[in-house]
């Protein structure tokens, strides 16, 4: 058939039909191309007539072309307008994608054809498929990312709750990736991502999904697990995957992982569930000293919902005005007279009534809420000095414990300065306590701030010494004036020789650096006796007084001496 019976012969309309940014044909009944434009033409890369009185089959082989003619024959048989989408092979064999339109198109005394219009798609879908690719896949380690896992672990419930099987996860965190990112720089810590990834890819415990769901975690599915005792032989297989040293800018570095462990269905039946409580195990992991693994339990359950009480309640405490400051005296080995006092910090809970701090800072610290708590007890401390000194009972010094996230923040300064100007607080009446350990993060930087206070005229002390691993060249060059030996040396002081032998050689130390020694957890005569006999210098403990409100310091300090 002519194209000019289906066309015509209007020069205008066929240089508007060969510019048009689609490709637009017409076939007739049997599939056989009557009419192509410049696009068309380009796309087989040959003339009309090459083109022309051929079908699909012909140009583009038998598997493309007969899933074209087979929506032609629709269009004819239907005499309906379709909409689809189609794959057509270029000259070189490549694959382009179009989204097509197709229309019946009947001429009197004469069987019907076709006429089509097609854009092609090619770009956009791939732009499409990177879109899917990055919103499922982790873009550092090439591993799937949290939603993919999530998805992944939806069918593969599926499939066991057909089956009758059971299947594990496991959450894998590396213990020591904070440290490396931060020491060794970003660069070193994408180098272990990218390398822990490939080995545990490589492991044969990591067969079904494996992928990248948090900055230093990776999570495993283990299909079709026996029981947990397989579990957790294949969970320890993946930590030891990572237990060989990573080479790191040319140095070997060693790590530790920590794993939770949770099964389906036994310990929960979505995929949302799974992965909570396996992460309440990985962190139990951690908690207990990490380099292990740990399953889920209905207790770890329990406890992962008290400590989500326990978070709730804590946000709010210090707006609710649910901190107190109880206050612990400092006692003269020489005189017995109190030369100051420890501000220890309580949380009276609703509900749960007088909270320690060893029960709530550490979660304070995790959530990042010292800062904010550590800034309320030092103001509150220097505004109970000020109350103190205006009842008559002088200036009475305090001392505070400063946390990790302090030490860090930018805003310490500018706040001690604030509390000590608002409430009038002399040179040495406030005391901040350290530990050794805060000391050994960024040495530099703690040495600066310390030295920043103490011009403020905050005294400064070393807490719990002896348990960490302080080096004597930063002692020296600690702004300090106290060290405060630490419970568990003075325990035994009274009774086992080598206690004493310690307690002595930190108080000579302490001594020959020009500082002062408080003995901490003194309960008994005889702990005093001995401490006072190795030359210590002050004593804190029950034997003198427990932690109290502060209403009742003026009458403590009414019936003993004071320095």
């Amino acid at each position: 058939m002519p194209v000019a019976q289906v066309v015509g012969h209007d020069d205008l309309l066929q240089t508007v039909l060969d510019n048009i940014d689609a490709y637009i044909y017409v076939k007739d009944h049997e599939g056989r191309y009557v009419y192509a434009n410049d696009k068309v033409l380009r796309l087989y890369r040959r003339p009309a007539s090459e083109v022309i009185g051929l079908d699909d089959l012909t140009l583009q082989g038998p598997e493309v072309g007969a899933r074209l003619m087979a929506i032609d024959a629709l269009v004819l048989s239907s005499m309906s307008r379709q909409a689809c989408e189609e794959i057509l092979l270029d000259a070189d064999g490549r694959e382009h994608h179009y989204w097509s339109i197709k229309l019946p198109l009947e001429r009197p005394g004469q069987p019907p054809c076709l006429i089509g219009f097609s854009s092609e798609i090619t770009e956009l879908l791939h732009l499409r498929q990177s879109v899917e690719r990055n919103r499922v896949t982790d873009p550092l380690t090439g591993l799937a990312n949290r939603v993919q896992f999530e998805e992944e672990l939806g069918l593969e419930m599926r499939m066991v709750a057909r089956t009758g099987q059971q299947l594990a996860v496991v959450l894998i965190d590396l213990d020591q990736f904070k440290y490396i990112n931060t020491h060794l720089g970003q660069e070193a810590g994408d180098q272990m991502l990218r390398e822990a990834a490939q080995r545990l890819r490589q492991s044969e415990n990591a067969a079904s999904c494996l992928a990248r769901v948090g900055g230093d975690e990776f999570a495993v599915i283990l299909p079709a697990v026996v029981d947990a005792d397989e579990a957790e032989r294949r969970t320890q297989s993946l930590r030891e995957a990572l237990a060989e040293p990573f080479l790191l800018l040319g140095k070997p570095v060693r790590v530790t992982a920590s794993a939770g462990l949770v099964l389906y269905p036994h310990d929960g039946d979505s995929a949302s569930a799974l992965l909570g409580r396996v992460e309440a195990a990985m962190y139990l992991a951690k908690e207990r000293g990490r380099d292990q693994s740990r399953r889920y339990t209905t207790e770890l359950a329990a406890a992962a919902s008290q400590r989500i009480d326990m978070e709730h309640d804590l946000r709010a405490a210090l707006a609710a005005r649910q901190f107190e400051l109880h206050y612990q005296p400092k006692v003269s080995a020489a005189d017995g007279a109190v030369i100051g006092f420890e501000a220890l910090l309580r949380w009276r809970r609703p509900g749960h009534g007088m909270v320690p701090p060893m029960h709530f800072i550490p979660l304070a610290e995790q959530l990042g809420l010292l800062v904010q708590i550590g800034q309320w007890v030092v103001e509150e401390a220097c505004r109970q000095m000020a109350e103190w000194r205006e009842q008559g009972l002088g200036r009475v010094p305090v001392a505070v414990n400063l946390s990790p996230s302090q030490l860090r923040s930018r805003s310490l300064i500018e706040g001690v300065r604030g509390s000590l100007d608002q409430h009038g607080i002399g040179p040495g009446e406030l005391e901040m306590e350290v530990t050794e350990s805060m000391m050994m993060d960024e040495p530099e930087q703690a040495i600066a701030i310390l030295r920043d206070l103490r011009a403020q005229g905050v005294e400064l002390s070393i807490d719990d010494f002896g348990t960490g691993y302080s080096s004597m060249a930063y002692l020296k060059r600690l702004p300090v004036g106290t060290l405060k030996l630490d419970r568990h040396f003075v325990i035994d002081v009274a009774d086992d020789p080598r206690d004493a032998d310690l307690c002595a050689g930190v108080i000579a130390l302490a001594h020959k650096l020009g500082l002062k020694v408080v003995a901490e957890g003194v309960e008994t005569d005889a702990q005093r006796q001995a401490l006072m006999a190795r030359e210590c210098d002050l004593f804190q403990g029950y034997l003198f007084s427990r932690p109290m409100p502060a209403a009742q310091v003026a009458g403590y300090l009414q019936a003993l001496p004071r320095g």
